[in-house]
């Protein structure tokens, strides 16, 4: 087996053992993640084939790992551990602080014996709608909407609001914000932050208008998110634990009702 850096000959094979997994990831997802942090993105291979992938993300003093994956045939054999390791390292190399994931029942065995611990646990929240009537405002991210979101993660990730925003349309006020991107047939909101839960519930009623299957990643621990989801028609569609290493971070859920990606970058 053989780790190296991801190319971009090897998204197409990560997305279709993602596809394989039930994972929502996208090519631009991926070709971000590759301009960002080039060294971060890994893939390990057998007699010529990827068997598994790996990405790591530096915002400001913390990152992020995502994309774990190793195919069903070749788990059990140390190769998401190895990966992982590594991408630890590359972090650990750009003084990251805190390091953040999100762990399936398979992969929080492994985070554990490394010193990860649970923080919340994010849930995927998913509503059928019928045609797209309309967009949001096209907008940029603004200044006020990068302080609410560091205030939520207690760390500055205006790359990765940029990109989110890029790839979508966005509205917001003074006291909260709401990016809206697509992903295949489905929307995902996200990143989404907010002061307080009135001004979260107006931004979701912009997006509930104009149609179209919703789906968004949220903190458990949000309370008041959960039940502004469930009136509207939610549900869960699945679960998965948030844990953090290394530095206790500066983390308010409460100002967190969306994640910016699908469980890869935060």
């Amino acid at each position: 087996m053989q780790i190296s850096n991801f190319s971009p000959d090897d998204i197409h094979p990560f997305l279709s053992m993602a596809k394989d997994e039930g994972w929502i990831s996208t090519c631009r997802e991926l070709a971000f993640l590759l301009e960002r942090s080039p060294q971060g993105c890994l893939v390990c291979y057998e007699n010529d084939k990827p068997v598994g992938f790996v990405t790591a993300l530096r915002h400001g003093r913390s990152g992020w790992i995502g994309n774990l994956l190793v195919g069903a045939e070749n788990r059990g054999r140390g190769i998401g551990t190895a990966l992982f390791k590594q991408a630890m390292q590359v972090l650990q190399r750009n003084n990251v602080v805190t390091v953040w994931l999100t762990a399936s029942k398979y992969g929080l065995p492994i985070y554990e014996r490394n010193g990860f611990r649970v923080c919340d646990r994010i849930r995927r929240w998913e509503a059928p709608g019928g045609d797209i009537v309309s967009s949001l405002p096209v907008k940029k991210i603004e200044p006020g909407w990068e302080e609410i979101d560091f205030l939520g993660w207690g760390d500055e990730r205006n790359a990765l609001l940029a990109h989110a925003a890029d790839g979508g349309s966005a509205t917001g006020t003074e006291n909260g914000f709401l990016v809206l991107q697509s992903v295949g047939k489905r929307r995902q909101i996200g990143p989404y932050g907010a002061l307080d839960p009135t001004t979260a519930e107006v931004l979701l009623e912009q997006v509930l208008q104009r149609g179209g299957t919703t789906m968004l990643d949220v903190p458990a621990a949000n309370r008041p998110a959960s039940k502004m989801l469930t009136s509207r028609g939610f549900t869960v569609s699945s679960e998965v634990e948030l844990m953090y290493a290394g530095q206790s971070p500066a983390y308010h859920p409460e100002c967190i009702y969306g994640l910016a990606s699908m469980g890869s970058m935060g």
